[in-house]
């Protein structure tokens, strides 16, 4: 298992880890650690061309690198040095290669607190930056028992922008942990796409012993 940065590991479950299965096809794994030999551009190139390829669709060169590049950046941006995004694993969907690449993140947290305020506030239910009260719905799964989905609208860092963002937050009594699967944008067409295929990656989401 590959080490976190001292502020993650602070808050990162010593007991539980998360493991999901999900359709190959459609989402592209991100991991914090690569092969031997391998670097984010050599990652991000091995995809492009493998999603390219699958499609089926014409392509050229031009097509082959946008995507690489736009892989590249949601690499960077996840696990470089600057990042600061509280997450363990990514998976970054892609159905289709001409859209947009949306990272959607993973964090396995110590259980803290009563379950259901830390679930709020693990949703940010109550962000101050909201711009409207954010949709809660139940959302259960088979291994996880019954969670929150919260979709929220706030404002974002440019003025005017609003930005949304999608959660789905579970406590594992068994391994005294909590999970919160999360996306962002400003683009809400392209999380609305997306969000089936994120149930479905949330519906297979299970917990087991974390390693040592």
């Amino acid at each position: 298992m590959t080490d976190f940065p001292a502020e993650m590991a602070q808050i990162t479950s010593r007991k539980g880890w998360a493991k999901a299965s999900y359709d190959q096809r459609i989402w592209v794994p991100c991991p914090r650690g690569l092969p031997e030999g391998w670097d984010r551009q050599r990652w991000a190139r091995e995809f492009a061309e493998a999603w390219w390829g699958l499609s089926g669709l014409p392509h050229g060169q031009h097509e082959l690198e946008k995507l690489a590049t736009l892989l590249d950046y949601v690499y960077e941006s996840t696990w470089g040095p600057e990042s600061r995004i509280p997450c363990h694993l990514v998976f970054i969907h892609l159905p289709d290669p001409r859209m947009l690449p949306l990272p959607v993140y993973l964090s396995i947290f110590a259980a803290l607190g009563r379950k259901e305020e830390q679930l709020r506030r693990l949703a940010r239910v109550d962000d101050p930056a909201l711009v409207k009260p954010p949709v809660v719905e139940e959302f259960s799964t088979p291994d996880l028992g019954p969670g929150l989905r919260v979709l929220r609208y706030v404002r974002g860092e440019d003025e005017g922008e609003v930005d949304v963002g999608l959660s789905y937050v579970w406590r594992s009594e068994e391994y005294e942990t909590d999970l919160r699967l999360f996306a962002g944008t400003f683009d809400l067409a392209r999380l609305e796409q997306a969000i089936p295929d994120t149930d479905e990656l949330a519906r297979q989401i299970t917990v087991v012993p974390r390693e040592p």
